[in-house]
């Protein structure tokens, strides 16, 4: 699935979701070509963007061909970004790799091997940070954050190594909304926060349709917008139908949104983000996750940041 312009519709594209009208009546189906007098409907309902169907190589930056020493020069990029974090001098805000035990550098590397052993989830990554730098900046600070609670609860290496997995594609389908609405400064419309949500949805089609990824990882991209008591997207699940990943996930991908700078707002202080989070707890989140995650920063109290290097 992808979101385009409905303006940019030609006759034989399928949509992956039915077209209403202001009545609720459904003016053009999903799952058939579209023809002109089809796409006539949905241009005089002055819908702006519609989601459609698209293969697995088609979500790709911009579904253009990337070449070769370009994708090289990305993935060493992204290797020279693990190592920094395994080694001495990398540069992190909230979450320490040395106190304590050894484990999260080893998680880290753990991690790394899976990812390298898994050639097509790192080409995910590699797309990622073609396609947004500050969208891989976020995944990999997710992961960092989830891969740090799941240690917490002493996940086995195998759970930490797909939480982690998770987490760095959690928001995969943001691919596939249009970089004006992503990154837009000003208030979005109804239309297109409607259309970013969708961006779960998205992430989980397209793993799903990479068989070397595990269902779990999908269903991180799914529901890591979910809220315990029902009220998040894209399936208003409570508490238990969510994955725990996913509420892991989600804890993490909120904390490290509201503490970065966007192009929209300026970002919090760390402590304002907890404060956020704690507001939520057991009503939007998980309490035993943030009890946790809240330990970790009251240690770590200085926030999360990953320096991508420019080598």
């Amino acid at each position: 699935m992808r979101v385009v312009e409905a303006s940019t519709l030609v006759p034989g594209t399928t949509l992956r979701q039915p077209v209403y009208n202001e009545h609720g009546k459904m003016i053009v189906n999903a799952n058939i070509p579209l023809t002109e007098e089809m796409i006539n409907r949905i241009h005089k309902l002055a819908i702006p963007f519609v989601l459609v169907h698209a293969q697995s190589s088609e979500y790709l930056i911009g579904m253009t061909n990337i070449s070769k020493p370009l994708r090289t020069e990305i993935t060493e990029k992204i290797e020279d970004t693990f190592v920094k974090l395994i080694s001495e001098d990398f540069n992190l805000r909230g979450l320490s790799l040395e106190k304590n035990s050894s484990r999260p550098k080893e998680m880290i590397k753990s991690l790394q091997n899976e990812l390298w052993q898994q050639k097509d989830v790192l080409s995910l990554l590699v797309d990622v940070l073609l396609y947004d730098e500050y969208l891989f900046t976020h995944s990999l600070n997710v992961a960092m954050y989830s891969l740090g609670i799941g240690t917490a609860l002493d996940l086995s290496k195998n759970e930490l190594n797909l939480l982690g997995v998770g987490a760095l594609l959690h928001d995969i389908g943001k691919m596939a909304i249009p970089k004006k609405i992503l990154n837009k400064r000003d208030r979005l419309t109804d239309d297109e926060y409607a259309f970013i949500k969708q961006h779960t949805i998205a992430g989980y089609d397209l793993l799903r349709q990479v068989s070397c990824i595990h269902p779990i990882v999908a269903d991180c991209a799914l529901q890591h917008h979910e809220k315990i008591n029902g009220s998040g997207y894209p399936k208003g699940l409570f508490g238990e139908e969510i994955h725990l990943f996913s509420k892991i996930i989600g804890i993490a991908d909120f904390f490290d949104a509201v503490t970065s700078n966007r192009v929209y707002r300026q970002a919090m202080l760390p402590h304002e983000g907890l404060a956020l989070l704690m507001n939520g707890s057991d009503k939007l989140y998980d309490a035993k996750l943030i009890s946790i995650f809240s330990d970790l920063l009251t240690v770590y109290p200085t926030g999360l940041h990953v320096k991508l290097s420019d080598k």
